[in-house]
């Protein structure tokens, strides 16, 4: 109901009472007439007192946890951190680093001593192990009292949320996609970068000259690379984790498929570097820039880094993650902020986490690495429509599917994934144990009967 309509309402109401006490009353004469009462003026309403406000201006020490530790990465945070200095001078952030493969245990034993910071970074694939262990905060509140919570597409907010709660505030998404060296595919006559696994396959052995020590794919077999299993298992499976029921819908056919592809590009095919089984973020991506593989797989946030000292659509260009038998194997995750629970100033903290959330600090981040922003309005920043490599993204970003969140994923990709393939890579286990075991250990963890 308008305004308008409750105030000619109130009106017909005062108007008909005094039509209708005329009427009663009828004419009277000056003789039977009684001096009328003086009426006492109406007591002035006060005004409705305003609301506390939820989100109050900060002041202080915030201490905050991250986990960049890459070149491109740092660049982009300083840039991110000197346009809040100047938005909130009153604030004092401490920014602490943490190595991303110690970062649970940082946090667990934060939780565990009720000690940590006031904000820290939440992944999407952290965040249902990270609420369940108890060191967030609910920040519903002050999200959606937040004036540009809703210029962030509510699946993106919801990425961080569970059970209808807020847990974290996006700041970028990690959009899956891959490199190759156009330079490379062209002296080998091939037109085109491949589109399923199986083109993939074939052209990583096409590209391999171990005489010139390239190889075709650079695998990522050592720290991170049991998440490039899980996107492999959805290709060839479909969805492994049912999000309604929290079961597993994994097939071990699926799985066992997925390991022989992998492992036989390296014990068959010998496409991948002899290393592989060993190799992180450094050595993936240092063997690519030297010219030393002709294809990875990563995501958005090394487009920076890749195209710095390779020359972007001349010597490296983008690609999708190629498509397998059932789907495809692009995942989008956001990653964001959140404050920790028993912080000593959640209204700084507050302030931090929502300055890098909005669209210009977003910017700002992007134009230094290539990761890209959640922000309505930010991706049609000048530098994403002039870069070609990022139509790939683009493209992505309509076909891929939302990363898994679910109690112990991470775990289950570092302690469980990882040496399993690695042990198959080096011919310990085969592909099909190394299948099975992943395959058991997921679930037990979903409970899965």
């Amino acid at each position: 109901m308008d305004s308008n309509s409750v105030s000619r309402r109130k009106f017909i109401g005062v108007a008909g009472g005094v039509a209708a006490g005329a009427a009663i009353a009828g004419p009277a004469s000056a003789a039977t007439k009684k001096p009328a009462k003086k009426k006492k003026p109406a007591k002035k309403k006060k005004p409705a007192a305003k609301p506390a406000a939820v989100n109050k201006p900060g002041t202080g020490v915030v201490n905050y946890w991250n986990h960049f530790t890459g070149a491109a990465e740092r660049a982009g945070f300083e840039s991110v951190t000197k346009g809040f200095k100047a938005a909130s001078p009153n604030i004092d952030l401490k920014v602490e680093t943490i190595q991303n493969p110690d970062w649970m245990t940082k946090y667990i034993t934060s939780v565990q001593a009720k000690s940590g910071p006031d904000a820290l970074m939440v992944t999407a694939g952290r965040l249902a192990d990270m609420a369940r262990i108890g060191g967030l905060v609910d920040i519903t509140t002050r999200a959606k009292a937040w004036g540009d919570f809703t210029d962030t597409p509510a699946a993106v907010n919801d990425a961080l949320a569970l059970n209808g709660s807020q847990w974290g505030l996006p700041v970028f998404a990690f959009i899956d996609w891959g490199y190759y060296r156009s330079d490379f595919f062209e002296a080998k006559g091939i037109k085109k970068a491949p589109t399923t696994l199986e083109e993939f396959r074939l052209a990583a052995i096409e590209l391999t000259d171990p005489s010139k020590k390239v190889y075709g794919f650079g695998m990522r077999g050592g720290s991170g690379g049991g998440g490039f299993i899980t996107k492999l298992m959805h290709a060839f499976n479909g969805p492994i984790y049912d999000r309604k029921t929290r079961k597993s819908t994994l097939e071990l056919d699926a799985a066992v498929d997925a390991l022989r592809f992998w492992v036989r590009l390296g014990t068959k095919d010998k496409c991948i570097p002899p290393t592989a089984a060993g190799d992180g973020y450094a050595q993936q991506m240092g063997a690519f820039k030297a010219g030393g593989t002709a294809m990875i797989l990563h995501h958005t946030g090394s487009y920076v880094e890749i195209t710095t000292p390779l020359k972007a659509e001349i010597e490296v260009k983008t690609f999708e993650f190629p498509k397998g038998p059932k789907a495809g194997m692009a995942s989008v995750s956001p990653l964001g902020n959140g404050l920790f629970k028993g912080t000593s100033n959640p209204d700084a903290g507050f302030e931090w986490i929502s300055y890098w959330g909005s669209k210009k600090a977003q910017v700002d981040f992007l134009q230094s690495t290539g990761y890209w922003p959640t922000a309505t309005g930010a991706a049609n920043d000048p530098f994403i429509k002039n870069t070609a490599g990022f139509r790939t993204a683009e493209s992505v970003l309509k076909t891929g599917w939302t990363a898994y969140t679910f109690p112990g994923v991470e775990n289950w990709e570092i302690n469980t994934i990882l040496p399993n393939v690695q042990k198959a890579l080096n011919e310990t286990i085969t592909p099909e144990q190394a299948a099975r075991n992943i395959w058991t250990e997921l679930r037990d963890i979903t409970d899965t009967k």
